[in-house]
């Protein structure tokens, strides 16, 4: 057996679509990535015959029979293995061609299933699988621009998985209860998208907010705090990982590091500070991740209006403001930052 055979993972995997097209996706135990339903072929089945063992696969990891005459060959894949560094996985996808039960609809995890998400083709969130992202979800894509071949230029084509979003905010509350709302609607949305909040560690005003509400809605959230301010204890003691730094600028470092892409909701100087570092940064190619104010009733709109003169004297190229997120709806902000595309740089 040659090397590239034993470092091969030959799996069955199962397309599963509900009927807004989200595809079904499961998370094994100890793992936190988002793959297929499936497994590996027993020395009794064939791969010419894949429906037989993703069918098998899938009653023992959802609890739900299903049929191997409702599923269909859907092509076969190969990527980088989500949980086997070093390895590929060669996978034999089926689809599910049969009818959409509410028992499908009511699906929950059991044996070496940890979690179950539907994940939306055109807003790919959360930590994905190589072959979901390389393979499945364009695949799906190409399928609904062929079935609606009109409407389906209202979609923006995802230019990339949002696996994890640096936000800044206030370490206080403000004047008004509707900065603390939106920090809780933001928390809200980043944790059921399975999106890992990186933010700065505080359990305190907004900052406190958000991951308290991330982590209620069962998302993973990262603090990054330098010592100093542990010390003070206003860390928070309830994160997935809070990650100690020696000196601020380690700290602005290492949240621009893990964040794949940067939102700022109202706060003060720092807050300011931080949005200004990742934007310009921005500008000069140092990264090509969005950068995204969101903030309801006009909050950034002076800030805006700065910019704008900025512009006007010749100091800020235009294109380099409009590709700047601005929006004040918590639902609009995945969306915007999946769809947001890089374009030029200041040199």
């Amino acid at each position: 057996m040659s090397s590239a055979q034993t470092r091969s993972i030959v799996v069955a995997a199962v397309v599963v679509t509900d009927p807004l097209g989200r595809v079904l996706c499961v998370r094994k135990q100890g793992t936190d990535t988002f793959m297929l339903p499936g497994g590996k072929f027993e020395p009794h089945e064939s791969t010419s015959a894949p429906e037989v063992t993703a069918a098998r696969e899938f009653a023992e990891e959802l609890g739900v029979p299903i049929d191997a005459s409702s599923l269909t060959p859907w092509g076969i894949a190969e990527a980088a293995a989500a949980n086997e560094e070093g390895f590929r996985v060669i996978g034999h996808h089926v689809r599910y061609a049969g009818q959409f039960t509410q028992e499908l609809a009511s699906l929950r995890p059991r044996a070496e299933i940890e979690e179950l998400r539907w994940v939306d083709p055109w807003l790919p969130t959360g930590k994905l699988a190589p072959m979901l992202v390389e393979s499945t979800l364009p695949k799906l894509r190409e399928e609904a621009k062929a079935r609606l071949a009109a409407g389906a230029a209202q979609k923006l084509e995802p230019q990339r998985v949002l696996k994890s979003a640096t936000v800044f905010c206030g370490s206080g509350f403000g004047d008004r209860d509707l900065w603390r709302v939106t920090a809780e609607q933001l928390g809200t949305e980043l944790g059921r998208s399975r999106v890992e909040l990186v933010y700065g560690g505080a359990s305190i005003g907004l900052m406190g907010t958000i991951a308290d509400t991330a982590l209620a809605a069962g998302g993973d959230v990262v603090g990054v705090m330098p010592e100093v301010l542990v010390t003070k204890e206003i860390s928070h003691r309830g994160l997935t990982r809070l990650e100690t730094v020696g000196t601020m600028a380690e700290r602005k470092s290492r949240m621009y590091e893990l964040g794949d892409a940067f939102i700022a909701l109202p706060g003060g100087a720092g807050t300011l500070e931080e949005f200004f570092e990742v934007w310009t940064q921005q500008h000069l190619g140092i990264h090509a991740k969005p950068v995204a104010l969101l903030g309801p009733d006009g909050f950034w709109q002076p800030l805006l209006d700065l910019l704008q003169t900025v512009v006007d004297a010749g100091f800020i190229r235009p294109e380099l403001l409009d590709a700047l997120i601005v929006v004040e709806n918590v639902d609009d902000i995945i969306p915007a930052l999946i769809g947001w595309r890089s374009g030029r740089t200041k040199f």
